[in-house]
């Protein structure tokens, strides 16, 4: 591998690495959704007011949206290195299926986030939405309403599931692309990254499942 296909390879890790990071602790703070409602509203209303005015979450933000940009536009051009080293006649390498693979479970999770995004971010700041007891804005009646909806908690659920194949798979090239070789890295790397992966996406699928089929209680 060329110099150049290992720094590629060691931004798309650190990148992907510090959106898993967020994931668990956006996961943990959006829990107070399994609460029941009269906990709940407050709690994560609070939650989302705090995390809006705190100057760390803002710049957690930027470079989260950074994070993500480096992830996808490194992937492109991952992808078009690949493909410009490969006649068409060629047959496929192995490991090329799983590339393709990973880029397309990579674009399923991307075209959700910007459905994920303009439901809740973009209504949460721009939107004219209601206020509640404490006068915050009302992000849980949002969630509530949006998960009551049920494209919605189909397309999220099954994303979650792209999301949960993305990061099983994506989760032990990461550390390749890190140099964590040796036989005790690598068995841990497999043995972790199929339960990370699965109790990330599990979390985040659990809540619109939880609202749709039992709502507010």
């Amino acid at each position: 591998m060329t110099r150049g296909g290992i720094v590629y390879k060691a931004a798309m890790a650190l990148s992907g690495g510090f959106l898993v990071v967020f994931l668990l602790v956006h996961c943990l703070g959006n829990l107070q959704l399994l609460l029941p409602e009269p906990i709940a509203r407050p709690a994560f209303n609070a939650y989302a007011h705090a995390l809006g005015g705190s100057v760390v979450i803002k710049v957690a933000s930027v470079l989260t949206y950074g994070s993500i940009a480096a992830h996808v536009l490194v992937a492109g051009v991952l992808d078009w290195r690949h493909r410009g080293r490969r006649p068409s006649y060629a047959k496929t390498p192995p490991g090329r299926g799983l590339a393709r693979s990973m880029s397309a479970l990579g674009a399923v999770t991307l075209l959700f986030l910007i459905v994920h995004l303009q439901t809740f971010w973009y209504r949460f700041h721009f939107g004219d939405i209601a206020l509640d007891a404490a006068g915050r804005k009302d992000l849980y009646g949002v969630v509530l309403v949006a998960f009551g909806e049920p494209w919605l908690v189909a397309v999220h659920t099954l994303s979650m599931v792209a999301l949960g194949l993305h990061l099983q798979r994506g989760l032990p090239a990461a550390a390749r692309s890190l140099g964590i070789y040796g036989e005790r890295p690598s068995a841990l790397v497999a043995r972790a990254a199929p339960m990370l992966a699965w109790s990330v996406a599990g979390c985040f699928a659990a809540m619109p499942l939880y609202i749709f089929l039992w709502g507010a209680r």
